[in-house]
């Protein structure tokens, strides 16, 4: 551990402490590198008491999409895009030492909120059972983000993945009955579905947004083997001067060694069992670095992780290194934040305290071009000249035709921010893991000193999504909302078995499969459209099952 006195050229506009009368303006800086794909990282602070101060930094996957509260077991399985599980297990040491409880979802819908509830359309029964990945049709929506359990293409970038199956209709839950056991989470809820359904979806889910408290921080999840693509800045308004520990805890899926290969719980449903695969590894690793926050600033770094969580995460316990987690390897343990050339795994940087500028001119030429995947957005805009240069660029992004404002800016989704060019120069900054066919408003403004520019704001829509298919069920999936209910499962085992190797079975299904996507996406879309398909495929499904 080291801490150095050194002025830090970066301050952000802040509320001071009552020490900092002159000037009024503060900020710090957090860097590290992540060593592998698919990490899930809080970033958070506390003061010398140990209170949570603040949490200036959360994985998209975790702040924005709530993995950690959503319907499901949380030892369920997992996969590329997997939308089932409560993966309490990320990051249970701030979460418990943050101590926020938030509603417990579950899986459910308009039906209700567990197996045996009740409602108008009667018994919820095994469209609400949290302890299988399957059968849930009747409670399952359109879904923006999150793949069928079924697959998806393109796992090894998570904000790139694409599904395996244009209808991707599935639970996203409600509020656990009050009379349960547990009915909280220490994670939030997903903030990022904006249509609701009210003949299938929980009116709970309307909720959800509200109740996300941290979105506002979440971030895309950084590529590994280079640093952020660009820090994360911390603006501590109205923090006292003193002494403060930053805090990262860094999960990472089947980072398995000797010491830990911990058991997933097995679908209850037998035949489901075999999709996914298990991934409870290594538990959460935690690095610690203290810090002083004062007008002088500073430097301060740690080389090596403090502890881990519990693997399951029903705990708070900060576990002491004791030889079960892996050193040495980039990627893994201890590696999953790597080595800096700095020579340091974090590194925090307290900003020296400087005299108010002249704000920096608004960014010009903004331009938002959506690319192909559906679920990346190229921006570019022009570093402006005037007296006072930005130092970098902030952007922020919202879904919707709400526009943003200068006085809303902090409060958006958080994309890059970039370091600034020279007058007149092309910046570009890339905003990853959206929704595909989503409209979205993007804001950018300069940032110098203690003064921030106005904002540049412009308007964009993400491309369609494109599909690699692996199921071929169009119209049963979108009627009974999932690849993995009986009659679906029923119909593509016929097709399998009785369609392929013969020359008409397979001229049927070469013209169903170029008009069936479209076909389904007109069922898929409309509840009524969706139970007149099952009541017409139904039947049909049960004479097929016979002559499997």
């Amino acid at each position: 551990m080291r801490l150095i006195a050194a002025p830090i050229a970066a301050c952000l506009v802040a509320a001071a402490g009552p020490a900092w009368a002159d000037p009024p303006c503060g900020a710090v800086e957090f860097r590290f590198q992540p060593g592998a794909w698919n990490l899930q990282i809080v970033l958070w602070v506390e003061d010398a008491q140990g209170n949570v101060v603040a949490t200036p930094y959360i994985t998209r996957a975790t702040g924005q999409f709530g993995i950690a509260n959503r319907p499901g077991a949380a030892l369920l399985k997992t996969d590329c895009g997997w939308p089932y599980g409560r993966r309490e297990m990320v990051a249970p040491v701030w979460a418990h030492r943050r101590n926020h409880r938030y509603p417990k979802v579950v899986m459910g819908g308009a039906c209700g909120n567990s197996p045996s509830s009740t409602c108008q359309s009667g018994t919820c029964g095994g469209n609400c059972d949290d302890t299988t990945i399957a059968y849930h049709g009747l409670v399952s929506s359109p879904e923006p983000y999150f793949c069928a359990p079924a697959g998806c293409v393109g796992g090894a970038q998570p904000d790139v993945v694409s599904c395996a199956t244009p209808v991707r209709t599935l639970s996203k839950g409600a509020y656990a009955d009050p009379t349960m056991s547990a009915v909280w989470s220490l994670y939030p809820p997903r903030a990022d579905v904006t249509r609701v359904d009210p003949h299938i979806d929980s009116p709970d889910l309307r909720d959800f947004p509200a109740r996300n408290d941290l979105v506002a921080v979440s971030q895309a999840t950084p590529r590994p083997g280079q640093p952020l693509d660009a820090p994360v800045y911390w603006n501590p308004q109205g923090l006292a001067p003193g002494d403060y520990v930053a805090w990262v805890e860094v999960s990472q899926e089947s980072d398995f060694n000797d010491a830990h290969n911990h058991p997933n719980l097995d679908d209850s449903i037998e035949v489901w069992n075999g999709q996914g695969h298990p991934f409870l590894g290594q538990p959460s690793v935690v690095y610690r670095v203290p810090f002083h926050y004062d007008a002088a600033g500073g430097t301060a770094s740690t080389d090596a992780y403090a502890g881990y969580g519990a693997w399951d995460g029903q705990d708070g316990a900060l576990r002491p290194p004791d030889g079960t987690i892996t050193v040495g390897q980039d990627g893994h343990g201890e590696g999953r934040l790597v080595t800096m050339g700095d020579g340091h795994r974090v590194t925090v940087l307290v900003a020296s305290a400087t005299g108010n500028t002249a704000p920096p001119g608004a960014p010009t030429a903004l331009a938002a071009a959506p690319e192909a995947s559906g679920t990346g957005v190229t921006v570019t805009f022009r570093a402006p000249a005037g007296s006072t240069q930005a130092e970098r660029f902030a952007v922020r992004y919202r879904v919707g035709s709400d526009p943003i404002t200068d006085a809303s800016f902090d409060a958006q989704l958080v994309g890059p921010t970039v370091v600034a060019k020279a007058a007149g120069d092309t910046v570009t900054a890339t905003l990853s893991g959206l929704m595909a066919g989503t409209d979205y408003q993007v804001a950018v403004r300069g940032v110098s000193g203690c003064t921030v520019s106005p904002i540049a704001t412009t308007a964009v829509k993400t491309a369609a999504q494109k599909f690699t298919t692996l199921n071929g069920c169009f119209v049963a999936t979108a009627a009974w909302g999932s690849p993995l209910e009986r009659e679906v499962a029923g119909l593509r085992a016929f097709r399998d078995k009785r369609l392929y190797g013969n020359p008409a079975g397979e001229l049927f299904v070469a013209g169903y499969y170029a008009f069936g996507p479209s076909l389904a996406a007109a069922v898929a879309e409309d509840p009524g459209r969706r139970a007149l398909a099952r009541r017409a495929l139904t039947p049909v499904a049960r004479v097929l099952a016979d002559l499997r």
